[in-house]
């Protein structure tokens, strides 16, 4: 049979993770609650007394995972719960599930005059003076900024909800602006509300609400971030690079450089000197220059073919 190779139940056990995105960080621990009381007062005491932070007790909270959720970063993140059959029980599920903040979404959208109080879509007055095209574009703007990062989450089918009325928010919005009724405007501009426009230079182009066809569950959408983050690459400086920490003339790596500036191209004067034509074709604005080249290019003592790129 399979046995589990640590003991659950082991008073000893300590686990801890920290993850910290700007000024907002989560703290997952398995201990009892007396070491996160003590590990919160020692982040308090480090915070004060290194970086001169002070932690807010009232937003620092300690919350028992199983039986409370806890809202970071606009999502709700709650333990797994147990799954149970007539053959068999599972008292424990490692699982963490991440939900959409629904509520918060929703108080978001009333805030900006987009609904009412029980979430009936409302046109936008601020809008009324816009083009149809920047009232679509504003539409698309809020779409993605509250449902790209949800497709994750668990409920995510409830974004359903918040597309629903964010498009008829923007459909009440082109019916005020032209006293139409709603039937007109999904008529004149389709579901979607796709409005043709000519451009500042003339160009014909169209834009139109960037609709979600699906509110299915992305299940390895946190999976690809968390693989992205751990998979990036350092940077890797090639000495033939003019912006390397060589002399960009004489490459020599044994002298200091500095870095040789020129003024924005509509600033020069022509006739262009020989290193300034050089930073024109390699389009640069600074150069690394040891103190001897740095001087004899001051001095405009090279010519050009003196300065081909190395």
């Amino acid at each position: 049979e399979n046995l589990p190779t640590s003991d659950r139940y082991d008073p000893n056990f300590r686990r801890v993770k920290y993850v910290r995105y700007a000024d907002d960080f989560l703290i997952g621990v398995i201990a009892p609650k007396a070491y996160a009381i003590d590990l919160k007062q020692k982040i308090k005491e480090f915070l004060k007394n290194e970086l001169c932070l002070r932690l807010s007790d009232e937003k620092t909270k300690i919350t028992h995972a199983p039986e409370n959720e806890v809202a970071f970063l606009g999502y709700i993140i709650r333990k797994g719960t147990g799954k149970h059959s007539k053959f068999q029980s599972h008292p424990f599920d490692p699982t963490i599930r991440i939900y959409m903040n629904t509520d918060g979404i929703l108080k978001k959208l009333r805030e900006n005059g987009l609904c009412k109080g029980n979430g009936y879509p409302v046109g936008i007055t601020r809008l009324l003076r816009e083009s149809p095209e920047e009232i679509i574009k504003y539409g698309n703007q809020v779409l993605r900024g509250l449902l790209t990062q949800q497709r994750g989450c668990v409920n995510f089918y409830k974004g359903s909800r918040i597309q629903y009325i964010v498009q008829f928010s923007i459909a009440k919005t082109l019916a005020r602006k032209f006293d139409i009724s709603m039937k007109k405007v999904f008529a004149r501009y389709g579901r979607s509300l796709l409005v043709n426009y000519k451009n500042a230079k003339g160009k014909a182009c169209s834009v139109s609400l960037a609709l979600y066809k699906s509110f299915s569950r992305h299940k390895d959408f946190f999976a690809k971030i968390k693989s992205a983050v751990q998979s990036f690459c350092l940077p890797e400086y090639n000495l033939m690079d003019p912006l390397s920490r060589v002399c960009y003339i004489c490459g020599n790596p044994h002298f200091h450089v500095s870095m040789y500036h020129r003024k924005t191209k509509k600033k020069l004067d022509k006739p262009y000197s020989p290193i300034v034509t050089v930073m024109l074709a390699i389009n640069r604005r600074q150069i690394p220059l040891c103190e001897h080249c740095f001087a004899n290019v001051e001095a405009d003592r090279f010519q050009l073919n003196q300065l081909k790129r190395r």
